[in-house]
């Protein structure tokens, strides 16, 4: 700071201060404490300020050399947590499943019929971190998960008659645990709908999708009434799962 001040206003008094602080520097080793002490009480007012104000320069130079003081122990443990939580979860690391209908394996039938036919690996299916077997979405992660699907069903009067009773066109989505042996519907859509001969194309299409709370180990699973009248295309007939958060 004495830098700053105007050469033409350093007094005697100022001058004597430098002196005596850089003499009293120079000469620390051969100070005990009481002696230090004796002389910053003799040592005038004005000078004592600007030691002050020198030891303050001095430090606030130090932590800027030093870079920032490291920080409070509570905040760095909050920090790391913080941290540890995003790299488990951040976006490559998070498990999602997109199945699309395999449509060389249909299976027949009116009622409830299970499909166990899809694609992970082709076309616009994906799998991250989640396992597919036997047509069955099998989750590796607890977490709250995204379940989603889409199933369209359509007829066309070239693929024949249809019955003149009302089509039940129904989804129901699945989970099992093999461990309790137990399945229960997480969700389900559909109506009945009477395609008669008199319209040359029929269409409908079910949506369903929920968030749930699923454990490592739990399957998910779809199933239909009429298969043999799905779209089989990859945008029509779909299902897949994605993970929102882990579990309190």
């Amino acid at each position: 700071f004495l830098f700053q001040m105007d050469p033409t206003r350093i007094s005697k008094e100022h001058v004597h201060c430098v002196r005596t602080l850089f003499g009293h520097q120079e000469n620390t080793d051969f100070h005990d404490a009481s002696f230090e002490n004796q002389e910053a009480k003799l040592m005038p007012e004005s000078c004592r300020s600007m030691k002050q104000a020198l030891q303050r320069a001095v430090q606030k130079e130090v932590q800027r050399v030093m870079g920032r003081a490291s920080p409070r122990p509570e905040k760095a443990a909050m920090e790391a947590l913080g941290m540890e939580l995003y790299q488990r979860n951040k976006p490559g690391k998070l498990p999602f499943a997109h199945l699309i209908i395999d449509d060389k394996n249909i299976p027949s039938g009116t009622r409830k019929v299970n499909l166990t036919s899809w694609h992970h690996d082709k076309g616009q299916a994906n799998l991250s971190n989640m396992t597919f077997n036997d047509g069955r979405l099998i989750v590796n992660q607890d977490g709250f998960y995204y379940l989603y699907a889409n199933i369209c069903f359509r007829h066309h009067e070239t693929s024949g008659n249809l019955t003149k009773r009302g089509l039940q066109l129904m989804v129901y989505m699945t989970k099992t645990n093999l461990k309790i042996r137990r399945s229960d519907v997480l969700m389900k859509g559909g109506s009945t709908k009477y395609w008669s001969g008199n319209s040359e194309f029929h269409f409908y299409s079910v949506n369903v999708g929920g968030f749930f709370k699923l454990k490592s180990g739990e399957m998910i699973s779809i199933q239909v009434s009429n298969p043999l009248l799905l779209d089989s295309s990859q945008e029509a007939t779909y299902f897949g799962a994605f993970k929102v958060r882990d579990l309190e």
